[in-house]
């Protein structure tokens, strides 16, 4: 087994919360866990599966490092520097699995490494994903059937407009934080009234990531 194998199962297990977490998720045994990650036994293909289905992320990356590293990660096309980003569904798959479990992909968009790059400032594009906009609740800073690009690496809530599931609904809006949670606001408020989620309802809301660019239509 490589040695960098052994980094990407001891960086899944981190992610999961310890090795014993990521064991009892995977059913693989605490101590055939250990075995791989001292490089005293090789994991079967079996093994790998079930661990990379329990930590959420692709065989390919597990195995080899290629990316994506997640289901709904970004395909890059380096032959002709082409990023294939996720498209999310409004969607969810049912509510007894984990948030990013319940996301549904519907297909890929490609853009061009060198547009994203300007718009970014960097070169990780593995956490981006693509909403199609819905209703009129942001008009008109996006409206329905425009194209939202949001980082799913972004997620701690500072004030800007995010994509976050609450009460069983995914959401793009503008958050505000304040002293006794954050305020979700629609740019079309004429229509849709600004709320509050409090502080101790907070665990309820699940933030997706942070909007980064809206593909708008002409009308």
């Amino acid at each position: 087994m490589t040695d960098q194998l052994q980094v990407r199962l001891k960086e899944i297990a981190k992610e999961c919360g310890g090795n014993r977490a990521l064991c009892e998720k995977s059913g693989v045994s605490e101590r055939t866990f250990a075995n791989w990650l001292a490089g005293s036994s090789e994991p079967k293909i079996i093994g790998i599966a079930a661990i990379a289905q329990a930590a959420g992320v692709t065989i390919d990356w597990l195995v080899t490092g290629a990316k994506p590293k997640q289901p709904l990660g970004t395909r890059v096309d380096d032959t002709f520097a082409i990023v294939h980003v996720p498209v999310i569904s409004k969607d969810l798959k049912e509510s007894d699995k984990s948030f990013n479990e319940r996301l549904v992909l519907q297909n890929h968009m490609p853009f061009s490494k060198s547009f994203l790059e300007e718009r970014l400032g960097h070169q990780e594009f593995d956490q981006l994903c693509l909403f199609k906009v819905h209703g009129d609740s942001m008009d008109y800073t996006m409206s329905s059937g425009d194209y939202v690009l949001v980082d799913r690496a972004q997620t701690k809530l500072e004030d800007g407009i995010y994509a976050f599931i609450f009460k069983d609904q995914i959401n793009i809006k503008r958050i505000i934080n304040i002293i006794d949670g954050v305020e979700v606001i629609s740019d079309n408020q004429a229509l849709y009234p600004p709320y509050l989620i409090k502080n101790n309802h907070l665990h309820q809301m699940q933030v997706i990531g942070r909007a980064l660019w809206v593909g708008k239509n002409i009308p």
